[in-house]
């Protein structure tokens, strides 16, 4: 950095991350390539302080549009190809640009950012797809928990379970679509394409990862989402059991006889972690 004025490192800091986030290259001149001849010194190399920053600014550009890329294979998919997606990209990076240094944490805002824009926010396919992508981002991240101890079950006693609250693995995420996803993803991330767009059909499904660190999904039914989703939210059993038969029309007796296979299942799968009776 030159020293013709007195300018403070944050300052700088501003300058560079602002000239780097930016669309057109820095070498096409202006007010702003005037402020890097006045920041950055020319490379011992010839190369000029424009030509400097304009490399890493080209940097920045190819490596987070290829990561957001990498993290939404449905979304991508859903709006058409690479294409489409990069685009659209460009747009999110844009409005939402990164303000962590965790690539992982890049598309945290892309769910919202789909539903909220102008013309990509009417295509439900594309919204859905978001959020799907994102929930395997968000378990192949989240934090770990003990397994499930067996033994919980046996020594609680049945009059407890009423007041038993049932702790979801961190690394589980319940979503709740309008169009059948899973099998598109499955593809796609098998290197295979994706299909023809599905028609609308409600979706429940349950992402989670497994044992061996593997990002897992399966569909679930309408009650089974209902519940998993009330006692994810800290709901005791017995009352969250009494809302989905509420909410769902089913007699408390079926609600109840369900709940004994979908608890053997989903502790086989890892998604309970803990049972506080």
């Amino acid at each position: 950095m030159k020293g013709r004025s007195p300018v403070d490192l944050a300052s700088v800091q501003r300058f560079v991350a602002d000239a780097v986030q930016r669309e057109a290259p820095l070498t096409a001149g202006g007010d702003l390539a005037a402020q890097v001849e006045q920041l950055v010194v020319p490379s011992v190399r010839g190369m000029t302080p424009a030509d400097r920053l304009e490399v890493y600014r080209e940097q920045f550009w190819i490596r987070h549009l290829k990561s957001v890329a990498d993290d939404f294979p449905t979304l991508t998919w859903a709006l058409g190809g690479a294409l489409a997606f990069e685009a659209l990209a460009r747009e999110y990076l844009l409005a939402r640009p990164p303000s962590t240094w965790d690539l992982q944490r890049l598309g945290a805002k892309m769910p919202a950012f789909v539903q909220e824009h102008a013309t990509r926010g009417r295509d439900a396919l594309a919204c859905d797809a978001a959020r799907l992508d994102w929930a395997f981002m968000e378990v192949f991240d989240a934090p770990d928990a003990p397994p499930f101890d067996p033994r919980v079950l046996a020594a609680t006693p049945e009059d407890a379970w009423p007041a038993a609250r049932v702790h979801m693995h961190p690394a589980t995420r319940a979503i709740a679509m309008g169009f059948p996803l899973l099998e598109a993803r499955d593809a796609l991330k098998a290197g295979s394409p994706g299909g023809d767009r599905p028609a609308p059909a409600p979706t429940h499904a349950v992402v989670w990862r497994d044992a061996a660190c593997f990002s897992r999904s399966v569909a679930i039914d309408a009650a089974a989402y209902a519940l998993f989703t009330r006692l994810a939210a800290g709901e005791p059993l017995g009352a969250a059991c009494e809302a989905v038969a509420r909410d769902t029309g089913l007699a408390e007796a079926e609600i109840g006889e369900r709940v004994g296979a979908w608890f053997q299942e989903w502790t086989q799968r890892g998604w309970v972690s803990r049972v506080d009776a």
